[in-house]
């Protein structure tokens, strides 16, 4: 298995974000999508949150928006926003090591991508709303 930094890691785990079903069986459905938030993204926000993006190293493990066959660990994350909530996002990305165990979307995806943990990277709540609404600009394909 190849090595993956902890910066790396972060791009590797918000992949689970991407996911609209896991192949899991004990798999619950994901909680409702909130349509249309491309649409109220503040665009000083979302490039704050692009820039978070490549800087921390999500960019290692995902790729938002590609058609392609992808290189990266994770999923793609275009319509991330559509298919998880807000509050499910906000929580990921603040701790989501406390999600495993206690959320079936965070357990199914870490079955998924074969027991590699999303590293807490210690967001604070600023740099979680900027990655959130840089992810809003990018509508499933």
């Amino acid at each position: 298995m190849k090595h993956i930094s902890t910066l790396a890691l972060f791009g590797c785990v918000v992949s689970a974000l991407a996911l609209s079903s896991c192949g899991s069986k004990h798999h619950e459905p994901a909680p409702p999508p909130q349509r249309g938030a491309a649409r109220s993204v503040d665009p000083a926000l979302a490039e704050r949150g692009r820039r978070i993006f490549v800087n921390r190293g999500c960019n290692a493990c995902h790729t938002i928006g590609r058609t392609e066959q992808r290189t990266a660990e994770g999923p793609d994350l275009a319509g991330v926003t559509d298919r998880r909530t807000n509050e499910w996002l906000v929580a990921w990305l603040k701790d989501p090591n406390a999600m495993f165990g206690s959320d079936p979307i965070a357990d199914a995806m870490l079955e998924q991508y074969r027991f590699v943990k999303m590293p807490n990277m210690k967001l604070h709540e600023s740099e979680i709303s900027a990655l959130i609404a840089y992810m809003a600009q990018h509508p499933a394909p």
